[in-house]
């Protein structure tokens, strides 16, 4: 699949993969683990170190610039590179290193491909995270991969499914899991739990999050802490679907404070979000501050969850584009439209 990616003849065909509502058939944990090859080049500690390396610099790179921005080549590292080292022989232990680091790779793309408009290719990718992460034996990637396809099927409105999802990320960890990841995954099922209405559930999911993410002491990294902003932003959609929309703004607030700048893709999704709530909420001038600070990061990000973005505001504003203050914003939402990923 990631070869075909690669290939320019053959890349406009994998990407209009369908996404599929695939049975949650969770990983056989007492199943034993693949050998690893015996032959050709040895792999060694240092192959484990680039990986790792890779995974925080292409973590980094799509939230300041978005999924869309080098995607195809962190499709090609994966089929060239990476395939290789995984080809190489290797301990059982550093086998397991290699897997992990190369789940969390193809964690990335996945990520990256949905946010660059190809949610079936996407689901894909995130199977083969989740086949690496089960060949490594890391139950914590393969639930953190099931929470990002849940999240997945939440934007694409399949809430059941999404609900699943979440479920069986919680059940693959138990109470096992550190504090930040129990806080990751607790958050996504109370959004799972709000948009089914279960008030009840979805409170106590916050609330199991909030206390989980506050004993929380894993060190920085993609897939090993939960930022406090992420935590704002689920417990805002939370609230939003259960009605609290006064809640949700002021989470959404909360989150802007814990959100660092350069984090443009999740800034703008986040501004958009708060202006098109206070927008709902009769806020039209604060709407307007909001929005242009979208508009300020929108020429930064290459991503089509921000284009959609653009699309609604400009929807947003047009019952209302006859304000002085809205035309401004109106004129400069037209200069910038137009998608920028691909």
């Amino acid at each position: 699949m990631v070869h075909a990616d690669t290939d320019p003849l053959r890349r406009a065909f994998v990407t209009r993969s369908a996404y599929t509502l695939t049975a949650v058939v969770l990983h056989d944990w007492s199943r034993p683990q693949t050998a690893p090859p015996v032959r050709g080049r040895r792999a060694t500690a240092a192959d484990v170190e680039i990986l790792q390396e890779v995974v925080h610099l292409v973590a980094d790179r799509a939230e300041r610039r978005g999924g869309a921005h080098g995607r195809s080549a962190l499709a090609a590292y994966l089929a060239d590179d990476v395939s290789r080292v995984l080809a190489s022989s290797a301990s059982a232990q550093l086998r397991r290193d290699l897997l992990a680091a190369s789940a969390e790779l193809a964690y990335l793309l996945a990520q990256m491909t949905d946010d660059a408009g190809h949610p079936g290719l996407a689901q894909r990718y995130f199977h083969t995270a989740l086949g690496l992460a089960g060949e490594a034996g890391h139950r914590t990637l393969y639930a953190i991969t099931l929470r990002a396809m849940s999240a997945q099927a939440l934007r694409m409105h399949h809430y059941t499914y999404a609900a699943e999802l979440a479920e069986g990320a919680l059940k693959t960890v138990g109470t096992d899991a550190g504090h930040a990841v129990m806080a990751f995954l607790l958050s996504q099922r109370a959004v799972a739990h709000s948009l089914g209405g279960d008030q009840r559930l979805a409170f106590k999911d916050l609330t199991d999050a909030e206390t989980r993410h506050g004993q929380a002491t894993s060190a920085s990294g993609p897939f090993t802490a939960y930022p406090r902003a992420g935590l704002d932003y689920q417990r805002a959609q939370a609230l939003l679907h259960l009605g609290r929309r006064a809640d949700a703004v002021v989470a959404l607030q909360d989150c802007l404070r814990h959100r660092p700048p350069a984090h443009r893709r999740s800034q703008a999704l986040t501004q958009a979000r708060l202006a098109e709530l206070l927008l709902g909420n009769g806020h039209v001038e604060q709407a307007c501050v909001h929005w242009n600070l979208f508009l300020d990061d929108y020429p930064h990000v290459r991503s089509t969850h921000v284009d959609h973005a653009l699309a609604g505001l400009r929807s947003a504003l047009r019952p209302h584009k006859r304000q002085r203050r809205v035309a401004g914003l109106w004129e400069r939402a037209e200069e910038l439209r137009g998608p920028l990923s691909s």
